[in-house]
């Protein structure tokens, strides 16, 4: 009876770090050598999909501390000003969390809708963060095809999150 219990323990907390293994996960896309320089930096945000995501239907299993670490080693592993995007994710983290009632049991376009605001924003305060760490005006092209193709991609990867949400966290 105690192995069972345990056992029952185990998958319950294994259960419970997906979210924060798919957003570590996601990172890793946006970190593969592509070859062409404008490739790699207009890569979608898939990670930041996924914390809002998460934070819109399971905020209880995706800890502020987990995304702001998620984001710091995407920082260092990139090579981006350490803390940039770590502050990105965790600022959609707090917005998501604070706006949860405007979006939870709404539909699909809303959400998406949602999450694009959202998403230009951080893009946005990205944009701005890199021109204050550089001391000058940072041309913006590539930011802007990175969010265009963030919010296109959005669907797809909520229909998969919505997938691993369904069979494995239930």
């Amino acid at each position: 009876m105690r192995l069972f219990l345990l056992a029952l323990q185990l998958d319950q907390a294994a259960r419970a770090t997906v979210p924060t293994v798919t957003v570590g996960l996601l990172i890793l896309p946006g970190l593969l050598p592509l070859g062409a320089p404008w490739l790699s930096e207009t890569m979608p945000h898939f990670a930041l999909i996924a914390v809002f995501y998460w934070t819109l239907y399971r905020p209880d299993l995706l800890p502020p501390a987990a995304v702001f670490l998620v984001g710091l080693l995407s920082d260092i592993l990139a090579g981006h000003p350490t803390g940039l995007g770590a502050l990105t994710l965790l600022a959609v983290h707090v917005v998501v969390q604070n706006q949860r009632q405007a979006f939870v049991l709404r539909s699909f376009p809303i959400v998406w809708g949602g999450f694009a605001l959202i998403a230009a924003a951080a893009f946005l305060g990205m944009w701005l963060m890199t021109c204050l760490l550089a001391l000058r005006l940072v041309m913006a092209p590539a930011a802007i095809l990175q969010l265009g193709a963030t919010v296109l991609c959005f669907p797809v990867l909520a229909w998969g999150l919505v997938r691993v949400h369904r069979q494995i966290i239930r």
